[in-house]
């Protein structure tokens, strides 16, 4: 499997590096965004408003991540090497081979696993077809993203309820509220 880019051969140092850069960033986004303004609006707004109101911002900073990844034309998360994993013909060793197996079991398995464990960005992006296309959305990746927001932000909304519902319980029986 070759590894590549628009122009030239990526080495592999270079491709390691700009995921962990990309995964850092991430990883701080998500720690923000995900653990700290996220409960807060459940908290202050409720789960029905919080969650809707975080659903809009979760959509506008996915889309924002998909338009910067376009754009950038490069791989900041490793998922167009995990595509050409998944998407290769031949199995070059017993690595290759289980991921090979792993991520071809369905297109839904994957997109629920996805969704709830990352965000729609994450989704859309493996679930994009053809591997270093960053060309936009097609039609078919729009339902994928639009029904990844719905699922992703559901999924942690009654996360974070339940989190922040719990909180209160615990702060009241200790008698601090």
């Amino acid at each position: 499997m070759a590894l590549k880019s628009a122009d030239r051969p990526i080495r592999w140092k270079e491709r390691i590096g700009l995921v962990a850069i990309g995964h850092t960033f991430k990883h701080f986004e998500e720690a923000l965004f995900d653990f700290m303004l996220y409960p807060a609006a459940i908290a202050w707004l409720g789960a029905m408003k919080g969650g809707a109101v975080m659903m809009v911002f979760s959509a506008i900073m996915c889309y924002l991540y998909l338009r910067f990844y376009d754009w950038s034309g490069k791989d900041w998360f490793g998922f167009e090497l995990l595509k050409e994993v998944r998407d290769g013909e031949e199995k070059q060793g017993c690595i290759a081979h289980f991921v090979q197996r792993l991520t071809q079991r369905g297109d839904w398995i994957a997109f629920f696993a996805l969704s709830c464990y990352t965000d729609p960005f994450m989704t859309t992006v493996y679930m994009r077809k053809g591997t270093d296309a960053y060309n936009g959305l097609s039609a078919r990746d729009w339902k994928i993203f639009w029904s990844s927001v719905v699922v992703a932000n559901l999924w942690w909304t009654v996360l974070m309820t339940l989190v922040v519902t719990s909180g209160r319980y615990i702060l009241n029986w200790l008698g601090l509220t």
